[in-house]
């Protein structure tokens, strides 16, 4: 278990701080983790939940959302200046801030006061720009919108990792927007128990070293 918490810290701790009230018109690509929840999990709020995180601010507390429960409510619902939304729906995004809009979007130009999460891949929490975004809205694989999100203080989720609530797995983007909701913890659950026993991925094992350095 500590070794996986040592892995986190190594993906973690690389990934550049950023202001949530400045906009990124380029920002660089950053590195985020996947954390698939265990069998076992005990918090009924992260049962069987694949999560998204990346490291935010200058405290270097963790954030992210949860991307594999969508409430049965469309956009269109929430939003009704914005009546194409209706092919998207809300989703549950953590249980800090409910009732705060969250949103992830792919797409070669970031949104305003956005974090980069991977290559082309942004989360923002800026009503103005989802309501821009949502006069034409994209296709489905390219936006996804949270009711609140999850956040760990710093040192929090690496003992969560060590303690053996989480498996860890890179970003797999084209998977997060494609599996269907309720088949995403289970496809990633078979994953991540493949890696730990072939060892840890190489990218990580790398990142580890780096940070040693």
């Amino acid at each position: 278990m500590k070794r996986r918490a040592v892995f986190l810290l190594a993906l973690l701790h690389l990934l550049p701080a950023s202001a949530a009230d400045e906009p990124a018109p380029a920002p660089a690509p950053s590195r985020s983790v996947l954390l698939v929840a265990n069998q076992d999990m005990a918090d009924p709020r992260f049962r069987q939940t694949v999560v998204l995180v990346t490291r935010h601010g200058r405290s270097r507390s963790t954030i992210g959302v949860i991307v594999n429960r969508p409430y049965e409510v469309t956009l269109d619902q929430v939003f009704e200046d914005a009546p194409g939304s209706k092919a998207h729906r809300l989703h549950y995004g953590g249980p800090v801030a409910q009732g705060q809009i969250v949103f992830l979007l792919r797409g070669d130009a970031a949104p305003k006061a956005a974090i980069t999460l991977a290559d082309k891949l942004y989360i923002s929490s800026d009503g103005h720009s989802l309501r821009r975004i949502l006069q034409q809205p994209p296709a489905a694989d390219r936006l996804r919108v949270f009711d609140g999100f999850a956040s760990w203080a710093p040192g929090q989720l690496e003992h969560e990792v060590e303690r053996g609530d989480w498996y860890l797995l890179p970003v797999d983007v084209d998977l997060l927007f494609s599996e269907p909701a309720d088949a995403l913890w289970p496809t990633l659950l078979r994953r991540a128990t493949a890696r730990m026993v072939r060892g840890a991925p190489a990218a990580v094992i790398a990142l580890g070293a780096a940070v040693a350095d």
